[in-house]
Parts: C-alpha cells; sequence; structure tokens
C-alpha cells in the first residue's frame, strides 16, 4: 500500500518537474488538472500495458503447450497403424505423423523432412542407407544447379535489370505483372525442368515485389491505400511463380517426368498402340488445356491476394522507368551469366527435345541428365571471370581481385539450404510410400468402381491422385497410377486415354504442400510464403483444375484424340470379335 503511494507521488512529481521545465505556469488550475489526467492515463496505460503482457505471455504459453501436444500425440494417435504386420500400414503411420508436423509447423519444416530417416528404418519401411540416398539423387542435383544460376544471376545484379524490363512491359497493376510472369513461367517450364524455371523466376519476383512495395509505401500519394495490401500482394506474386510452373509442365510430352512415365507405360501397356498420342499430338491437345487451367489459377490468385492490393499508379510507372533509364550500360558479368543462362537453357531443350533425337543419343541411358547440364553450367559459373580479362597483361593478383561469376561466399549468402533437405525429405517419403506398396494398395481400390459413368471415374482417379502428389513425386505418382486406371479404364469399355491422361495430369497439380512438388519447396524457401496460404489458395486451385480438366476431357479433348471410341489395340485380349 505505501509502495504504491510512493510509485504515484514520484510519478506525479516527475510529471509535475517536467511540465515546469517546459514553460508551464506552477499554480494554474489548468495544469493541476491537465496533471491529474496525465497521471490518470499513465496509470491506465501501466494496467493496459500489463495486461497485454500477461496476454502474450498466456498466448505464447498456449502456443508451445499446443506444440508439445501435437509433437507427442501424433505418433500415440496413429500408434495402432505401426502394429500391423503389413508395410502399407506402417508407412501410412510415418507418412500421417510427418503430414501432422509439416500442417502444424510444431518443428521447423527442415527438421521434419529428416525424420523419414529416423522412423522408415525403425518400422521397417526402408533401411537407413536406402533412405538416406534420397536426399540427394539426380533432381536435387538439378535444384541446386538451377538455384545456383538464379545466385549468380542475383550477384551481378541482372535480376534487377530483368525486373525491371518486365515492368515496363506489363505495367505497375499488380494483377497485370502476376499474369506476366504466369505466362513466362508456363512456357519455360513447359520445354525445360519446372524446378530450374522456378529457381530463376523467383529471385526476378522477389526484385519485382520489392520495387512495388518500396513504391507503393514510401510515395507520398499512397499512404496506408498502398501499405494495407503490400504483404498479400507479394505472397500472392511469388506463389504464382510455382502454381505457373506446375501447370506449365502440362503443356508437352517433356514438361514433365510424369507425362514421359505416361508415354513410356504406353508402350508397354498396349504394345499394339497406334502412335495416336506422340509429342505433337500432346502439344494439341494438352496446351489449349494448359493455358486454360493458367487462366483459372490466375484469377483464383487475384481474388485471394490482390482485392486489397494498390492499383494502377502512374507515378510508380514513371518510377519505373525513370530506374530502367538509370541503369547502367550491361556489364562484363551480366553478359557472361546471360550466356551461361542461354546455354543451360540450350542444353535443357536439346538433350531429349521429343520432336527429333537429342544429343542425349551420344551417351547411354541414364549417364547425361538434366541435373548433368547444371552441374556443368554451375562449374562454369565458378570458373568464369566478373570482368573482362586483359590476355596481353596478365597477373595473378588481378585475377584474384576481380572475382569469378560465383564465389562461395555468395553461395552460402544466397543458397536455401534448408529446402535442400525439404526436398530430400519429399523424395525419401515418396520412395518409401512406392517400396512398401502404400501406392498400390491405394490404386487397386480403385477396381471396385469400373460400372460408374467414365466422368465420375475421372473426377474420382484425378482426386486421389492428387492427395496422393502432394505427398509423394508426381513421377511415382504417374508410375503406380497410370497403369491402374489404364486397366480400369480397359475394364470399363472405355478409351484408355480417358483415364490415364486426367491421372497423368493431375500428378502435376500439387500445390497444398511445400514438399509437393521442387517449385512449392523452392518458392516456400522464399520466406514470402506461409503453409497456411499455399495450403488454402492451393486446395481451391486443385478443385477448379480438377473439374476444368473433367469437362475439357468430355468436350475439346475429343477434337483433338479419338476418346470416344474403344481402339482395338486396347480391347481386352479375351475379347472376340465377329
Amino acid at each position: 500500500m505505501d509502495g504504491s503511494n510512493n510509485n504515484e507521488n514520484t510519478c506525479y512529481g516527475a510529471m509535475s518537474l517536467g511540465l515546469h521545465l517546459s514553460g508551464w505556469p506552477e499554480n494554474s488550475e489548468s495544469r493541476q488538472r491537465m496533471l491529474e489526467s496525465a497521471s490518470s492515463t499513465n496509470f491506465t496505460q501501466h494496467f493496459v500495458s500489463r495486461e497485454v503482457s500477461n496476454k502474450e505471455r498466456m498466448l505464447s504459453l498456449l502456443r508451445r503447450l499446443k506444440n508439445g501436444l501435437v509433437l507427442f500425440l501424433t505418433p500415440l494417435l496413429f500408434f495402432p497403424m505401426v502394429t500391423s504386420p503389413s508395410p502399407e500400414w506402417k508407412c501410412a503411420y510415418c507418412v500421417c505423423v510427418i503430414a501432422v508436423y509439416w500442417m502444424s509447423e510444431v518443428m521447423p519444416l527442415a527438421v521434419t523432412a529428416m525424420l523419414p530417416v529416423v522412423l522408415f528404418p525403425l518400422v521397417g519401411v526402408l533401411d537407413a542407407n536406402t533412405t538416406a540416398k534420397e536426399y540427394m539423387n539426380d533432381t536435387n542435383f538439378l535444384f541446386i544447379g538451377g538455384l545456383i544460376m538464379a545466385a549468380a544471376v542475383e550477384k551481378c545484379d541482372l535480376h534487377e535489370r530483368v525486373a525491371l524490363s518486365v515492368l515496363r512491359l506489363v505495367g505497375s497493376e499488380p494483377k497485370w505483372i502476376m499474369l506476366g510472369f504466369m505466362l513466362v513461367t508456363a512456357l519455360l517450364s513447359s520445354f525445360i525442368s519446372n524446378t530450374a524455371t522456378t529457381a530463376m523466376m523467383v529471385p526476378i519476383g522477389q526484385s519485382v515485389v520489392n520495387q512495388l512495395v518500396s513504391s507503393f509505401q514510401h510515395h507520398p500519394t499512397n499512404g496506408e491505400r498502398g501499405r494495407a495490401g503490400c504483404k498479400k500482394m507479394a505472397t500472392g506474386l511469388v506463389l504464382s511463380i510455382c502454381f505457373a510452373a506446375n501447370i506449365g509442365g502440362t503443356g508437352t510430352a517433356t514438361g514433365t517426368p510424369s507425362n514421359l512415365v505416361m508415354l513410356g507405360q504406353l508402350s508397354t501397356l498396349f504394345p499394339k498402340e497406334d502412335g495416336s498420342l506422340n509429342y505433337i499430338t500432346w502439344i494439341f491437345f494438352a496446351y489449349p488445356l494448359m493455358l486454360i487451367c493458367l487462366f483459372v489459377a490466375w484469377i483464383t490468385l487475384v481474388a485471394f491476394f490482390l482485392r486489397d492490393a494498390p492499383a494502377k499508379d502512374e507515378h510508380v510507372t514513371k518510377m519505373l522507368q525513370d530506374r530502367f533509364n538509370q541503369l547502367p550500360r550491361m556489364s562484363y558479368a551480366e553478359k557472361s551469366v546471360c550466356v551461361c543462362f542461354f546455354i543451360l537453357l540450350f542444353l535443357w531443350i536439346f538433350r531429349n527435345p521429343g520432336v527429333f533425337a537429342g544429343f542425349s543419343v551420344f551417351f547411354k541411358k541414364g549417364t547425361y541428365t538434366d541435373a548433368t547440364s547444371a552441374m556443368i553450367v554451375s562449374f562454369l559459373l565458378f570458373v568464369l571471370p566478373s570482368e573482362k580479362p586483359d590476355l596481353f597483361t596478365y597477373k595473378k593478383e588481378d585475377l584474384k581481385k576481380r572475382g569469378c561469376l560465383m564465389d562461395w561466399k555468395a553461395m552460402q549468402e544466397t543458397f536455401p539450404w534448408s529446402v535442400v533437405l525439404l526436398l530430400g525429405g519429399g523424395f525419401a517419403l515418396a520412395a518409401g510410400v512406392k517400396e512398401s506398396g502404400l501406392s498400390v494398395l491405394i490404386g487397386t481400390s480403385l477396381s471396385s468402381i469400373e460400372h460408374l459413368p467414365i466422368w465420375i471415374l475421372q473426377i474420382l482417379t484425378m482426386f486421389i491422385a492428387m492427395v496422393i502428389t502432394n505427398i509423394c513425386s508426381n513421377t511415382v505418382t504417374a508410375s503406380i497410377f497410370v497403369p491402374i486406371v489404364a486397366t480400369l479404364a480397359q475394364q470399363s469399355g472405355n478409351h484408355p486415354f480417358t483415364l490415364m491422361l486426367p491421372t497423368t495430369l493431375a500428378a502435376s497439380f500439387a500445390f497444398i504442400f511445400p514438399v509437393g512438388t521442387p517449385p512449392n519447396a523452392i518458392v516456400f524457401g522464399s520466406g514470402m510464403v506461409k503453409v497456411s496460404d499455399m495450403a488454402i489458395v492451393g486446395l481451391v486451385v486443385s478443385m477448379e483444375l480438377l473439374f476444368i480438366t473433367v469437362i475439357y476431357m468430355n468436350s475439346f479433348g475429343h477434337l483433338f484424340l479419338p476418346l470416344g471410341t474403344m481402339p482395338d489395340w486396347a480391347k481386352p485380349l479375351n475379347v472376340t470379335h465377329p
């Protein structure tokens, strides 16, 4: 009680001294009333501050308690699965535990991604050596090579030049910027790796976002109007890149490995197939569908993230134009990185273009992949000088000062090593799902629904494939489900393509989890997207594309492929015909 009075008197005296020093009259009645008001306000703010602080502590405690409960109760909740002698259910236990941890983020995602190394050997799904090998497979090196290329672009500031050039072409309104990025990303991912395309586009997208946010926040005429939607705008713009990469890969037969899986299994499943589906017919069939899906995804992302985004601002357009005009001439490093980038594109496109035999025919099967090209160009980036060399006055110390297009210090500062573990965890999970037979168990359960109409079969098979591909690689999903749905279509008397094609396309529609596809993981690694953002809008886009694909298959698809009749090469052998 006494202490409280002393504190009040001390506070009152301090305020009185402050007002006296500021020139207020010593005995004014108004001063007295102001002091009383100030004293009351001070104590009110003091107790409010203490109450807010207590609430924050309570929320922090509850958050830690929730994480602890999820962490320890999840394995117990699914424990009956692991007691089964079946390896499929043991793998399902691991998948459920890891999926819950990823969704709830009780640990960093990269840490959760290391759980397969612990769980798979313990429950008997895969041994430790086999599981660990999945963390550094060919696709991960492709990812690493693409990001080294992207880091070199950022190191020489080429990304700023490209970003400003893109903005000058599409304007400064966020929705058109998003559409521009999605079109470019989808076009590139149709012909080269989705992973490499995303790795190249994300730094450019981040630069564009930084330009937009900076201009909207600091220009005096924007004020709060620009600040309100900047965070959502940034999330939507970066998220659109991975969505466009996943969708764009469906446009060509070589756009994503799952497409090649279907073409490869087609000749095995139906040896007498007449070649009605090849590289060219795939483009005629799939590219219009890809563009429709891309447009719908753009509309959805605009509705989710750009409703409160600042509108077009001429000040921003002028600022971007001025900044582009103020850029210096392209440096030697920028030109060299551009050359390396086009070399990489050339190697990726012409390794196995599909229309004609690529240079991969000179190598044994499996000895030269897209990862090989990525590593070759990465090596060049660490060797080529960042400044034009003087061949006539060579000095060793000058070479050290100049440096190279890429160095290890820049690699350490910009490379998202956690995403490498995240990708590796996804690959390990996919290997366990395949080796345990869990995917086969799920797929074979579809044989009891062959009597349903074709459009219902398409919805069901696509839905299941889309669920599996969000926790498993699209290649594995296609490898397991394509032969199952081909048999299902054959038994139900439908053209095999009516189920094989939509299921293959659905294997690329992984928009929900960061580990669903490498493009998702790369975008998540930028730090601008939360799991909840990706999961909610990803679920909506997945459902939209599912129904669009089914409608397309039963309407426009018949214009490009003979889907209405059962071909002779697909009829069961035990069926006789007059």
